[in-house]
């Protein structure tokens, strides 16, 4: 994606008719005159967590015969591929289901399961070539203003769909605390909170351009 990290917060910002603040400190972080840096930030990384739903990092790595169960990498989302280096061949997964399963017919076939979570596990020990291990992670987060964002570039609009409904959350809650207090009849109910409906609106054209994202195809690297 070519979009940097920010244009994407200035189009939150025009999303929810905001614009950058005019009053802010050449080369700090772009920040709104409404919604801060700090906020538009953790919307975004929130964003980049949410489609990962539908989108993950494709991502390999390779494990040696003395691999150990728990050494896989931080950002591995699910484990799409097993590669065994010597034969050339994926190996069969095996699914923890009483009518299901993956039967070895000798102590040089494999299989694995990523069953405790979070971990690789391997029914006969690895060749010493070892294998290669195909992966979805999670996207890398922006810091800098100049960072790119990592997505493909068909996932934007989602990406800023959803930080817009997720800004929207803090000023929902504030709202929320002030609207405690209404009293007057034409006033509405302390539950009538704009903001928080906003936020569920854009979480709604957020979840169709997520279902309208082309079908990741799994086990590959882009």
């Amino acid at each position: 994606m070519n979009t940097t990290f920010s244009l994407a917060k200035l189009m939150v910002l025009r999303l929810l008719n905001d614009e950058e603040d005019p009053d802010s400190d050449y080369g700090a972080p772009l920040t709104g005159a409404t919604y801060t840096a700090e906020l538009l930030r953790d919307a975004i990384h929130a964003a980049l967590n949410a489609i990962t739903k539908r989108i993950g990092k494709p991502s390999v790595f390779t494990v040696e015969a003395d691999y150990t169960p728990g050494d896989i990498p931080e950002d591995l989302i699910s484990i799409e591929g097993v590669y065994d280096n010597l034969k050339g061949l994926f190996l069969p997964k095996i699914s923890l289901r009483a009518d299901k399963g993956v039967m070895i017919s000798s102590e040089t076939d494999n299989a694995w399961t990523d069953y405790p979570s979070g971990s690789i596990t391997f029914v006969n020990d690895l060749p010493e070539e070892g294998a290669t291990i195909y992966y979805s992670a999670g996207w890398d987060k922006p810091v800098d203003d100049d960072d790119f964002l990592e997505p493909p570039a068909y996932t934007l609009y989602a990406i800023i769909l959803y930080a817009a409904s997720w800004c929207l959350l803090q000023e929902a809650s504030g709202s929320a605390n002030v609207r405690q207090f209404t009293t007057k009849v034409d006033a509405g109910s302390p539950t009538d909170i704009p903001a928080k409906d906003m936020s569920d609106f854009f979480l709604k054209r957020y979840e169709v351009e997520l279902q309208n994202l082309p079908a990741q195809e799994r086990g590959t690297i882009r």
